[in-house]
């Protein structure tokens, strides 16, 4: 509950999704528990120990997309662009119900790598899917596009 209602990665939540670890709960809870604490360490600021996370919640279940995108962002903050590229081209492959959130994520990495087109395009997807959210329409407003000619 404290990663779905932006807990900013304080040591209670942690420490709750440790505890559930412990905890006899099936596979795909565990997977899910430690995507969670993975997104609560990278709210943190601890990307190693939040990319282990989503290594694990993966190593238990490869088909979870949430896991993917969150992983995208973590090796986006480690700049691992290629790795992170690859993690978010997995989610949106997969049909991910967070599309928006996991193309928004892959044009930060786009942009970084000197993509400005894949960039453009990936948030105009997101503003797309989601045309209520700000801060994706305001990072596309940044482009500017002309006819090639």
């Amino acid at each position: 509950m404290a990663a779905k209602t932006g807990d900013q990665g304080s040591t209670s939540a942690i420490r709750t999704c440790t505890g559930a670890l412990d905890d006899m709960i099936t596979r795909s809870d565990r997977a899910a528990t430690h995507v969670n604490r993975g997104v609560l360490y990278m709210r943190a600021g601890e990307y190693e120990r939040a990319d282990a996370d989503l290594a694990r919640a993966l190593e238990l279940d490869a088909d979870l997309p949430e896991a993917h995108i969150n992983r995208g962002a973590v090796l986006y903050y480690l700049g691992e662009d290629a790795r992170a590229l690859a993690a978010l081209d997995t989610a949106i492959e997969a049909g991910t119900n967070k599309e928006a959130i996991a193309r928004f994520n892959r044009a930060l990495v786009h942009e970084r790598m000197g993509d400005a087109k894949s960039a453009y395009y990936d948030l105009k997807r997101a503003v797309e899917l989601e045309p209520d959210w700000e801060q994706a329409r305001d990072s596309l407003s940044r482009f500017t596009v002309t006819k090639a000619g």
